[in-house]
């Protein structure tokens, strides 16, 4: 079972929910120090890992959707690192007021 599943209506058009996507995969990167980056070819779904964790992200028309593990750090630094994570993910895809 994943330490981390979270959908989010993100309100958007896909190709803007594929521009926050990024920006988030930006931010999680440059925070928590990710091994590898791997994208589907039309930047809707990606692949994060690192030192014992692996995170899987994508979009759809109506919500992005995030889910992940950390089996190797355990409890530890799992807390930090998900609510991260979730914090990163809903500043990214919040409604913006006009």
């Amino acid at each position: 079972m994943p330490l981390i599943s979270l959908s989010i209506a993100h309100g958007q058009t896909l190709e803007e929910a594929r521009r926050r996507l990024e920006t988030v995969v930006h931010e999680v990167s440059d925070r928590f120090g990710v091994g590898s980056v791997e994208w589907s070819a039309d930047r809707s779904r990606v692949k994060l890992a690192g030192v014992g964790a692996r995170v899987d992200m994508w979009v759809d028309a109506h919500e992005v959707h995030v889910t992940g593990d950390i089996p190797a750090l355990g409890g530890l630094l799992s807390g930090p690192l998900t609510s991260g994570l979730k914090q990163i993910v809903q500043q990214a895809f919040r409604k913006q007021i006009p």
